[in-house]
């Protein structure tokens, strides 16, 4: 029998070597099957259904230190993202088939009406689930998101020159030369680091880059600049919380500040002292804006 591909991202099991225990209280992935093969989720807590989505490269794993803060509160459901796609796939196309992959897994779980966080480019398919299926996304956080894909001013040269050097160093140093790069860097709020990121924090970020294919980051910075919902974001009807990074990258702060114009009603908070990792590194404080905008927006209603 041919057996059921996998079409999500999956990081494998290394990182847990290098986690502290608490990350992985819960932490227990389960297995649906979608269109097209398999897909990984984990699911804990109870309360009213909170999804969350997670950033490039669509490891679920971004969120082990939140998921479980949240799950006091909420019944989370953290999946991971496909990656795969039938070939010719557009990227407009291959967003709808995102949207739908989440639409499955509610219904595979019974969820119905769910509030909805996600981070980066999760921020992004965020938007779209919500803007498609309105009646399914209740509340909506968007943390460090875009309406699309910019360069502003004082930004090029650390996404063009400081990301690629970065992430070539994690991928190809050795362990401890890489982890002491990625420490020096936290310190000065380098790259996507802060000093929130600690030891254990580097560590998973390392075997994040490590675990993901080349060719997926770029289908995932393809998929990235395809997102233009810049025209479709006054149609929402979800109330919207925004969160970004005190220090997080120039782009971010700059879309953070466009979407906060062109949805109705948004709102913004900025995680203090924190990068662009916030949810790693600022988790607590991540946690209660979430789950505070989920909690009244459920009550709103």
């Amino acid at each position: 029998m041919t057996p059921v591909p996998i079409i999500t991202s999956n990081m494998g099991e290394a990182w847990r070597r290098d986690a502290p225990g608490e990350w992985l209280e819960g932490w227990t992935p389960q297995r649906a099957t979608l269109e097209g093969g398999e897909a990984d989720y984990v699911e804990m807590g109870d309360g009213p259904p909170l999804v969350l989505l997670p950033p490039l490269p669509g490891f679920k794993e971004a969120y082990t230190r939140a998921a479980r803060l949240l799950g006091r509160t909420h019944r989370v459901i953290v999946p991971d993202l496909r990656v795969r796609f039938a070939p010719g796939t557009t990227p407009d196309a291959r967003w709808q088939v995102l949207v739908a992959d989440l639409e499955r897994l509610c219904d595979h779980l019974r969820l119905g009406e769910v509030a909805v966080a996600g981070h980066s480019l999760g921020g992004a398919l965020a938007q779209h689930w919500a803007l498609a299926h309105p009646a399914r996304v209740r509340a909506l956080v968007l943390s460090s998101a875009f309406a699309r894909v910019t360069s502003p001013p004082g930004g090029r040269v650390a996404r063009w020159v400081e990301q690629p050097a970065v992430l070539a160093a994690q991928r190809l140093l050795p362990r401890a030369a890489a982890l002491a790069l990625a420490a020096r860097l936290a310190r000065r709020y380098g790259w996507v680091y802060d000093p929130g990121c600690d030891a254990a924090v580097l560590a998973f970020v390392r075997h994040a880059i490590r675990a993901c294919p080349v060719r997926a980051a770029a289908d995932c910075v393809r998929l990235a600049f395809a997102h233009d919902t810049r025209a479709l974001l006054a149609r929402l009807e979800a109330p919207v919380q925004l969160l970004v990074g005190e220090h997080d990258t120039a782009f971010a702060r700059d879309a953070a500040r466009d979407l906060l114009a062109r949805i109705p009603g948004a709102a913004l908070d900025v995680s203090p002292g924190a990068g662009h990792l916030h949810p790693l590194s600022n988790p607590a404080w991540f946690a209660e804006r979430i789950a505070r905008h989920a909690s009244g927006a459920a009550a709103a209603r």
